[in-house]
């Protein structure tokens, strides 16, 4: 995403409710979309999805770099509705490198939100690609999953999370005691 599309959403105007915006990030198969739809649902509260974008915008032929900057624009974009408008907002997204994650933060601080990171991962490497290769998610226009060596790749990709924020660990803990850490660190 260019600088100056994100810019813009930085100059909105903020809110006096202080909204919560959960990032869950991590590789794919660590936990994080189950963990993040668990928390939207458990809060009743909207979710933004990396990949279900992704699948809206596969029907045209926008190629990588076009639909990635669209997919991240789009993702900012209605967080910042959100944010704007009083409601805690869960956003399920890779967030692998400090520049994503320090944007949804200050995107949140800067809109009068609080915002709350959570970085899920699997220590098992064999628990994870079963978990990755026997997966469906069934989101329309998207792939069911990715290839181990995806997966890989993204793990090579991660940028270490200096700030505060909470990691989860899916081969250590089952989803419903992931939820409730996150749940208890929102003060649920």
């Amino acid at each position: 995403m260019t600088e100056r599309a994100y810019r813009r959403y930085l100059d909105l105007e903020p809110t006096a409710e202080s909204p919560r915006v959960v990032l869950v990030a991590g590789v794919p198969g660590t936990g994080k979309s189950t963990l993040a739809e668990s928390l939207a649902r458990t809060l009743r509260r909207p979710i933004v999805s990396m990949d279900w974008v992704l699948g809206t915008m596969t029907p045209f032929d926008l190629g990588d770099e076009t639909a990635w900057a669209l997919v991240d624009l789009n993702l900012f974009a209605t967080t910042a509705r959100h944010v704007q408008l009083g409601i805690d907002v869960v956003v399920d997204a890779a967030g692998h490198t400090r520049e994503v994650r320090e944007r949804f933060r200050e995107l949140t601080e800067r809109l009068g939100g609080v915002f709350v990171g959570v970085e899920c991962v699997c220590s098992d490497e064999t628990l994870h690609r079963e978990r990755v290769e026997g997966r469906d998610r069934g989101i329309p226009g998207w792939h069911a999953t990715v290839p181990w060596t995806h997966v890989q790749r993204m793990r090579g990709l991660w940028e270490a999370w200096d700030d505060e924020h909470l990691v989860l660990d899916s081969a250590v803990e089952t989803p419903d005691s992931s939820l409730k850490r996150v749940l208890g660190a929102l003060g649920k």
